[in-house]
Order: structure tokens, then C-alpha cells, then sequence
């Protein structure tokens, strides 16, 4: 296909489908890129037809536009069975695209390093996988699954460290020093309820997130971790310098592509790794991304890449140096230099302007509560919307309304952008996907009883956004909290029925708004929340009569909160808590009744 026939087939939509997620970018005359994200996993063998046309979906909703043509390279694509699947997966969303160009994951990642030159690929992420072309005949080595044997993958690396840790274990009987980092990362509370997660709880994906884990400690020369990953690497390059021999190609070109060659230790030992099996070999990372070789395999040799044109996707919705918490604070210079104690009295210090912020914005809080409240009462839900810290607070709050007011679970609930994933790790881009947050306020069926609170400290987060925007059009009510004490209507685009400014001026470590950003709004969900259960009727006077007495401090609350509300013992007040189930208002007021019952007999009595 000639450069000058290219415009008949403008847009082109590209997707690269991996087992962990789905990159797409769509692209106009010249090359210039129309709009690109991501979705969803789309590994042809792993989602099956449905989840196939389920990811396109949530792609078709993002674009700005219908293409014209579409080339893809998916993961699990073995065969004419799932191209065929593919294909009429994409046709079922986009029925009058005129072109549809699929393939493998490796043959858009070749596209995307050599177009239709001669060379070869490898792939390092949550799989693995060794491609080399030469004029009409391409081949591959590896990329078989995690089961049979994807080579210096993450999923493969992260294995290799966790047996030895075990085996270390087993030899010396204490826990090596990289246990205390796959604990932290999986938010377990030891290695026991490590493994049952690996076996029953989680899959392939779970365990190939801890790469970067392994690769942060090798790095840091953990002995244990440098070794998985030298071993990965070595039979990774031994497959390439396999596939060159057998390709009679002397003087191999390798693009090395996937989410491992980013990490400086992996690289530098597959580097070496390399020049050990294969001396003559010539590697380089690969620039172009794999969705950009989808649209390569649309358009054949034809190159339309040229890097002009570009277009910048997303909204700059504030300027974020000039928000106060990435200014540098005049308070704590010089704090690396300071004492323990001074710094201690340096944070402690500071919080004041976390208490100097709530009130403030006492008259914005008390309207955002109102919003909120009234829509508990009338039987709607409250979800928090946020990402990074914002959004574990949103997490924290949601899941402490249980256990506190005995509310089914979906009452207050969060949505985190990146997922129960990104509690303990962060979710590269995911807050930028301001779609995800549209869609994920789809599924959840938002309507027009329930309320959202976005928790963005820089009040420019796109996936709050775009979570309050789509809940906006469903008829429910909305509500920002931000530490950007000027921010504006017409700043992000969005207008919510509340915003709640928090201003916390500086933060002691500039732009960490875990700080003082943090805290404030943990106040201002402890008011939304803690108001709204007090309004529903989940408070008994002072007391927290709706406590769910799950372990034996909580029993022994519910007990004292039964006693003090009816003045009866102990054994008394442990059977009615018994017979009601937990509850401590139906134990209070069965013993009250009961109480009553015997007033009147012996009042009864009396008058005989």
C-alpha cells in the first residue's frame, strides 16, 4: 500500500491485547494521533468472545471517533480459531469498519521495531517471548504461558525469588530479607498467607506484579532477588541465540520491548546475558509502541509514523506547580539536617493548619454533609471516588461502615482508580483515565439516589473527573474535595452540586499531600460519613449502638453500651446481646420491654 492511498483508510485504530491490559491508539492523516488509552485484558485465549467485545466496548466509548480501518496484535492468538474469534469480535462492535488486520502481540511488536524489515523481537513483561523474521519466514521461541516456560518474564522471576525464599526459609528456618518486601506488597500477614493467595486467591497477573519488587531489591543487591533475575535473563537470551542459529542470522538485530527492559537491573543483566550467548547480536530498546505497530500492519511497508502532529491527550485542568501543596515550605527547610525530636515538633506543628483548614471550610463542609445525608436517608449510596492517597482514604472510610454502624457493605463504598490493586501499589496512569472512572460509575449503576465525593487533592484528577461527570448525567448528586483551595467551576469542566476547598497551605515535604492533604480529608470523610449515620439513625445519643461485635474488645463495647443503656448485670446483658444476635439496640429494647413487664406486674402486685 502506497503512502498516497494511505487517506482512505484514516482513522486507524491500532490495539496491542496483553493478558494485563489493552493499549489502542487511534491515528489520522500524516500519523498524527487522534486520542490513545488503555482497557481492559484482552488475551484472546484467557477473555473468550465476551470479553473480547467487552474490552472494544469500553475502547469505542473513549474515541473520539469510528475508524475506518483496525489492525490488532493480541496475546493468546495462536491460531486461524482466534483470529477468527478476533475478528468478529471487533466486526460486532464496529460493523462498518472497511479493513480488519489482525495478528499476535509479537506481529504488531514487529511492526512497531522494524515495520516489514528483516529483525528480530524480545518481549519482557507478564510473559515472555522470542520473534525473529527474515524476509518471508517468522518464528518465535518461547512464549508458551507461565506454566511452560516464559523465560525472564515477570511471572518467571518473581517465581524464581519466591522458591529460593522458601528453600532459604526451609534450610536456615527464618525468613530471608526479601520476605519483609513480598509481605508489604501483598498486604499479607505472613508467608503462609502468602503461598495460600498464590494457590487459591490469585493468578498469573498477581504474582507477576511483584517484578518490580525483585527488581528493587536486586537492585539494592539482594542476593536472592539478583539471582532470579540473572537466571531469567540468561535462559531468555539462550532462546534468542537459539532462534538466531536456527534462522542461520550471524549478526542478530534484537528491539527489546515490554514493561522489564525499564528497570536498569534487568536490562543490564540481560545485556550481558546476551553478549555471553550471543556475541555478535546487536540489541536496542524499542521507541515505537505495539499499538503503533497495529497500525503498521493495517498499512504495510508504509511508514505513517512521523512523528509529527502529535496530539497531547487529556486536559490540563489546573496548573499544578501553582497549587500550594508543590510549593516548597518555608517551615521546613533544612529539615534533612535537623534532629529527630525537631522534626517531631516540626510535624506535630504543622497539623495545626489541618484543623485552621476544616474550619475554614465549615460552611462548604456543611453543604457537601447535607448533599450526602440527604441522600442516605432517602436510600441512596455514597461512593468515594479517588486515586493514590486521596483514594485509599476513600478506601479506609468506606470499609470502617460495617464494622462501626452495622451498614451492608454497598451503603459507602470506593471506587480506587487502578482497582483493590493500587491500595498497596500504585497503578501506573491509572489515575489519567478519566473514561475508566466514567465506566466505572457505569457499571456500578449509579443513579439518581446516590451521591459521589471525589477525593482529589490537586482538583484536576481525570479519573475523578470523569467518574463525577458520568454521574452527573445519571441524575446523581456530586461532590469535590480538594486541598486546591482556588479552585474553579469552569477549571476541570465539571460543575459538582458541592466543593469542599481545604486550604493546608505547604506541605513539610513539598508535593506530599499524604501529609496535611491526607489528613484533612480523612476529617472531611469522617464528618460526610459519621453525619449521614447519625442522620440515618445509626447513633444512640452519644454512643455507637450499631457496632458489630466481630472480635472480643467489640463484644465487650456492645456489652457495656447494652448495660449502660438498661442497667442490668453483666450476665444479663451477655445473653439478651446473645439472643438478639449482636445487636445491640434490639438487646436493649427487649430487655427494656421486659423491664417494663415487670414494672407493671409488680405495680400489679402492689395494688392486691
Amino acid at each position: 500500500m502506497k503512502q498516497s492511498n494511505l487517506k482512505e483508510w484514516v482513522p486507524i485504530l491500532g490495539i496491542e491485547g496483553g493478558g494485563t491490559k489493552t493499549s489502542w491508539i487511534l491515528v489520522g492523516d500524516g500519523g498524527r494521533i487522534l486520542a490513545q488509552g488503555t482497557a481492559g485484558p484482552s488475551n484472546v485465549l484467557l477473555a473468550g468472545r465476551v470479553g473480547l467485545e467487552k474490552v472494544f466496548r469500553q475502547i469505542a466509548a473513549a474515541l473520539p471517533g469510528k475508524p475506518v480501518a483496525i489492525g490488532g496484535g493480541f496475546a493468546g492468538a495462536r491460531g486461524q480459531a482466534e483470529l477468527a474469534e478476533v475478528r468478529g469480535a471487533l466486526r460486532s462492535v464496529w460493523p462498518r469498519v472497511k479493513r480488519v488486520v489482525v495478528g499476535m502481540d509479537t506481529d504488531s511488536a514487529l511492526a512497531a521495531a522494524w515495520g516489514s524489515e528483516d529483525g528480530f523481537l524480545v518481549i519482557a513483561g507478564t510473559g515472555s517471548n522470542v520473534v525473529g523474521r527474515k524476509g518471508s519466514v517468522r518464528v518465535s521461541a518461547g512464549g508458551h504461558g507461565h506454566l511452560l516456560g516464559d523465560a525472564g518474564s515477570g511471572y518467571d522471576i518473581v517465581q524464581k525469588a519466591v522458591e529460593a525464599v522458601f528453600r532459604a526459609r526451609d534450610r536456615d528456618g527464618k525468613a530471608p530479607k526479601l520476605v519483609a518486601a513480598l509481605l508489604a506488597h501483598a498486604g499479607a500477614a505472613d508467608m503462609d498467607r502468602f503461598l495460600r493467595a498464590v494457590y487459591l486467591a490469585q493468578g498469573k497477573e498477581w504474582l507477576a506484579s511483584f517484578a518490580p519488587v525483585v527488581l528493587r531489591a536486586a537492585g539494592k543487591g539482594d542476593a536472592i532477588a539478583g539471582q532470579a533475575v540473572r537466571d531469567g535473563v540468561e535462559e531468555l537470551a539462550a532462546r534468542i541465540a537459539e532462534l538466531a542459529k536456527r534462522m542461520k542470522v550471524a549478526r542478530p538485530r534484537i528491539a527489546q520491548t515490554g514493561g522489564l527492559f525499564e528497570n536498569r537491573f534487568y536490562a543490564g543483566a540481560f545485556v550481558k546475558a546476551l553478549r555471553k550467548a550471543c556475541p555478535r547480536a546487536m540489541s536496542e530498546p524499542c521507541k515505537p509502541a505495539g499499538a503503533m505497530g497495529a497500525v503498521r500492519m493495517v498499512v504495510g511497508s508504509a511508514s505513517i509514523w512521523t512523528g509529527q502532529g502529535e496530539k497531547k491527550s487529556g486536559v490540563e485542568l489546573v496548573d499544578v506547580e501553582a497549587l500550594p501543596t508543590e510549593m516548597a515550605n518555608p517551615r521546613s527547610r533544612g529539615m534533612h539536617r535537623q534532629s529527630v525530636g525537631e522534626l517531631v515538633r516540626l510535624f506535630v506543628e504543622e497539623e495545626a493548619f489541618t484543623v485552621r483548614a476544616l474550619s475554614r471550610a465549615k460552611k462548604e463542609i456543611k453543604g457537601a454533609t447535607e448533599i450526602v445525608s440527604r441522600a442516605l436517608t432517602r436510600g441512596g449510596r455514597l461512593f468515594y471516588v479517588g486515586a493514590g492517597t486521596s483514594g485509599r482514604l476513600g478506601v479506609l472510610d468506606a470499609s470502617e461502615m460495617p464494622p462501626t454502624f452495622h451498614t451492608p457493605p454497598e451503603l459507602v463504598q470506593a471506587i480506587l482508580a487502578g482497582g483493590p490493586e493500587a491500595i498497596f501499589r500504585a497503578q501506573e496512569g491509572a489515575e489519567d483515565d478519566g473514561e475508566a472512572g466514567a465506566r466505572s460509575v457505569r457499571e456500578r449503576r449509579v443513579g439518581s439516589r446516590d451521591v459521589l465525593v471525589g477525593l482529589t487533592a490537586s482538583g484536576r484528577t481525570p479519573f475523578v473527573h470523569g467518574a463525577l461527570a458520568e454521574g452527573k448525567k445519571a441524575g446523581a448528586k456530586t461532590v469535590l474535595v480538594t486541598a486546591h483551595p482556588k479552585w474553579r467551576f469552569e477549571t476541570g469542566g465539571i460543575r459538582p452540586d458541592g466543593v469542599v476547598r481545604l486550604d493546608v497551605g505547604p506541605e513539610i515535604i513539598a508535593g506530599s499531600t499524604r501529609l496535611k492533604a491526607g489528613t484533612v480529608t480523612k476529617m472531611v470523610c469522617n464528618i460526610l460519613s459519621s453525619v449521614a449515620m447519625i442522620r440515618m439513625g445509626k447513633v444512640y445519643d452519644n454512643l455507637m449502638v450499631n457496632v458489630v461485635p466481630s472480635n472480643e474488645k467489640l463484644k465487650a463495647r456492645a456489652i457495656r453500651l447494652i448495660r449502660t443503656l438498661t442497667q442490668v448485670g453483666l450476665e444479663e446483658a451477655e445473653r439478651a446481646l446473645r439472643e438478639s444476635g449482636g445487636k445491640v439496640m434490639l438487646a436493649t429494647e427487649r430487655l427494656r420491654k421486659v423491664s417494663g413487664l415487670l414494672k407493671k406486674r409488680r405495680g400489679a402486685l402492689s395494688a392486691r
